[in-house]
C-alpha cells in the first residue's frame, strides 16, 4: 500500500547480505576458490552506514510528504507515530520489537541512558526505527531544575547514544511532556530555542494508552480502547506507550490491527516530520 517498509528491508537485505558473504569468504580462502572476487564484494558492503543513511534519507523525504498529504486530505491514508518511552527494558523491550517486526511496522523508542543493554540499542538500530532522546537520567528534580541541566542530561544521552550507535538523536521528548517546563517554573520558549540550536525537535502525544500510571495500571482491554475509540477522527497520531507495560505489549498487535483498519499507515519519526515542533 505504501513505501513505509522499505527502510526496514532493504537494511536487513544489507546486513544480512554481509554476513553470507563473510561465511562464503572464509570457506572460499581455505579452498583458494573465487576468493578475492568475494572479497570485493564485501569490501563494497563495508560501508553499511553510508548505504543505509541514504535510503532513510529518501524514506523520510516520502514520509515527510505523507504527512503533509495525510494533513491535507490528499492522501487515501492517515499517519501515526508509535512512540514508546523510557527504555530500554532487558525484560520487556525485545517483546515490542517482537512484534513490530512481526507486524511491520516502524516505530520510534525514546531512550534513557541505560549501561548493559547494548544488544536492545542495537537491534532498534538494525531494525531501523527511530531512537530518539529522552534524556540520561529522567530525573524530573534535577533536570527541570534549570535549563542547563536540562541540556546537559540531554547532552550526556545524545553523547551516549552517538558512542554506542553512530546515531546523532535530533527528536526528543520531555520527561513528564513539555507542559513541565513551564510547571516547574522554566522559561519554556528559552527552552525550545535551546533545543533548536541544538538541532532538536520535540513530540508531545495526541493519544495515550495510560500506561504512564504503572505496569499493571489498567487492564489490555482499556489501554487498547484509549487509544482506538478516538483515533479515527485524527489525519495523524503520536500515541505514547512505554515499553515496561506488559499490558502495553498485549494489546499492541490488536492495536495496530485497528488503526490499519482504520486507514492509519505507521511511520518512525524524523526532524523534519511536520508533527515535531522546532523552536516554539
Amino acid at each position: 500500500m505504501f513505501f513505509y517498509y522499505e527502510i526496514n528491508r532493504t537494511g536487513k537485505d544489507i546486513i544480512n547480505d554481509k554476513n553470507r558473504l563473510n561465511d562464503l569468504y572464509i570457506v572460499s580462502e581455505e579452498k583458494n576458490i573465487e576468493a578475492a572476487d568475494l572479497k570485493e564484494t564485501i569490501d563494497d558492503l563495508d560501508d553499511l552506514d553510508r548505504k543505509i543513511e541514504e535510503i532513510k534519507e529518501d524514506y523520510f523525504r516520502k514520509a515527510v510528504r505523507a504527512e503533509e498529504m495525510a494533513r491535507n486530505g490528499e492522501a487515501g491514508f492517515k499517519v501515526c507515530y508509535l512512540t514508546f518511552d523510557d527504555g530500554p527494558y532487558r525484560d520487556t523491550t525485545p517483546a515490542f520489537l517482537d512484534i513490530l517486526e512481526e507486524k511491520d511496522v516502524l516505530a520510534t523508542f525514546f531512550c534513557l541512558k541505560k549501561e548493559g543493554d547494548d544488544d536492545i540499542y542495537l537491534r532498534e538500530k538494525i531494525n531501523c526505527h527511530t531512537i530518539g532522546n529522552h534524556t540520561a537520567s529522567h530525573d524530573l528534580k534535577y533536570i527541570y531544575g534549570s535549563i542547563d541541566n536540562f541540556i546537559d542530561d540531554l547532552l550526556e544521552n545524545r553523547s551516549f547514544i552517538e558512542e554506542k550507535l553512530g546515531i546523532t538523536t535530533e527528536v526528543m521528548r520531555f520527561p513528564g511532556g513539555s507542559p513541565q517546563v513551564t510547571y516547574m517554573g522554566l522559561d519554556k520558549q528559552e527552552m525550545v530555542n535551546r533545543l533548536r540550536d541544538l538541532h532538536y525537535g520535540y513530540i508531545d502525544w495526541t493519544l495515550t494508552t495510560g500506561d504512564g500510571g504503572g505496569p499493571t495500571f489498567m487492564s489490555p482491554e482499556e489501554f487498547l480502547h484509549n487509544v482506538v475509540d478516538s483515533s479515527a477522527k485524527y489525519p495523524v497520531i503520536s500515541v505514547l506507550m512505554h515499553d515496561y507495560s506488559t499490558n502495553t505489549l498485549k494489546c499492541l498487535p490488536e492495536m495496530i490491527d485497528i488503526l490499519t483498519e482504520q486507514g492509519f499507515i505507521f511511520l518512525p519519526l524524523s526532524y523534519d516530520a511536520p508533527i515535531v515542533r522546532k523552536g516554539r
